[in-house]
């Protein structure tokens, strides 16, 4: 047995604090030997079985969670690199930025905000673009806890719809859906995941993982709060144990959204999650590969979509009561913003033509941003986390631990 890769992989990026939990080491190792193991405080990989006889390192060549393929990913999959005299050298390759919402009523209440990643993925399906995505759901043995899941049809895409505010390793789904057969699939994912689908991609000797993923989709990211600060969200807002848990939705009804959780006697328990701050109350629990990021929107995506926070014309604060009928008939996107809107930042090709398709086929509602606003906007979220996270950082670079670095 050889074990050197793994044991690199370890050094390098677990025992260093920069595993992102994604599970992109457990799926490509050839004789299952790397499982991600569960902790009160997260997950981590670890060997359970026999690395291959011969030397092999492919887990730690999948890893993004040293160095995000940043430059190869816009070459390949952007087909250029990001314009350094432009406001892109911070947000990186952009084609379009919309803000826009789903059109059919059913995905557009499910959805965190607009909607937009489920009907697109819905749209993908229906045209035959994709035979199937990875999603994150609910484990259905523990419904508070986050798992990947696949999709294949309109219901179970719906089914996963909504953010899922833990981490989860997240690309164990894609073996999965290699072992069912399916051979064009979406990847939704975090912007640190994301980076790591892009490794399988970009690596010939991952090329029977990474040929059948046709799309990568990001939700826009601040941190994977641990599970912890789920358990503790609900014992102090809602007086719950997850055990008591059937039925968990972290931003659900009226925009920008309720904490629900539905307990085994059909009890309904609710409050409101965003202006509840129960996003704020969160931020205590962030893990500490998160705090070593700098990636707030996906580089590596094709399409990236969150939030509107720090947008000049549709910040999610925008309510019905600060506008008369008339000034909200004049203006549909800010109409729209108040049921929700997604912020969408298109980077590739194939990111254009599904957005663009979407969009034909009447399944999404898009609006242009106006002048300067995408500038705006987008500086304003790229720069937080080096506000938030950047002492972190530091001090890591003081002490002599390795940080994140976007190559």
């Amino acid at each position: 047995m050889s074990q050197e890769g793994f044991d690199l992989l370890k050094k390098d990026c677990i025992n260093s604090g920069l595993c992102v939990e994604c599970g992109a080491c457990a799926v490509v190792c050839p004789t299952g030997a790397i499982a991600m193991k569960e902790y009160d405080w997260g997950r981590n990989p670890e060997l359970i079985g026999r690395c291959p006889e011969e030397k092999c390192d492919l887990c730690r060549q999948v890893c993004a969670a040293r160095e995000v393929p940043v430059t190869a990913s816009e070459e390949k999959f952007m087909g250029r690199r990001r314009k350094l005299d432009t406001y892109e050298k911070n947000v990186g390759v952009i084609r379009e930025v919309f803000t826009g919402c789903a059109t059919a009523q059913d995905i557009r209440t499910r959805g965190t905000s607009g909607g937009v990643v489920t009907a697109l993925l819905v749209y993908a399906l229906e045209k035959g673009i994709i035979d199937g995505c990875v999603l994150a759901g609910f484990d259905p043995q523990a419904p508070w806890k986050a798992k990947a899941m696949v999709a294949t049809s309109r219901q179970e895409i719906l089914a996963c719809a909504g953010s899922k505010y833990q981490p989860h390793p997240q690309l164990l789904g894609i073996k999965e859906a290699y072992d069912r057969g399916l051979k064009k699939i979406a990847v939704t994912a975090t912007p640190c995941h994301a980076a790591a689908v892009r490794n399988m991609m970009l690596n010939d000797k991952l090329a029977k993982y990474g040929d059948i993923i046709k799309l990568v989709t990001s939700n826009f990211c601040a941190a994977h709060w641990a599970l912890a600060g789920t358990k503790w969200l609900l014992k102090l807002w809602l007086d719950l144990d997850v055990k008591d848990i059937t039925q968990l939705k972290y931003r659900t009804g009226k925009f920008p959204g309720d904490l629900v959780a539905i307990t085994r006697d059909g009890k309904e328990h609710r409050t409101p999650f965003v202006r509840g701050g129960g996003v704020a109350a969160l931020g205590r629990f962030t893990p500490e590969e998160c705090r070593i990021c700098l990636e707030k929107i996906s580089y590596t995506a094709d399409i990236a979509l969150g939030d509107t926070w720090c947008h000049p014309g549709v910040n999610p604060g925008v309510t019905q009561e600060n506008y008369t009928e008339d000034e909200l008939n004049k203006d549909e996107r800010l109409k729209e913003a108040i049921a929700g809107v997604s912020a969408i930042v298109v980077r590739s090709k194939l990111g254009q033509e599904i957005i663009d398709g979407c969009a034909k086929a009447g399944q999404i509602k898009l609006f242009p941003e106006r002048p300067g606003e995408s500038e705006i906007f987008l500086n304003g979220v790229t720069s937080e986390k080096p506000t938030w996270y950047g002492p972190w950082i530091e001090a890591r670079r003081r002490r002599g631990q390795p940080v994140r670095n976007y190559i």
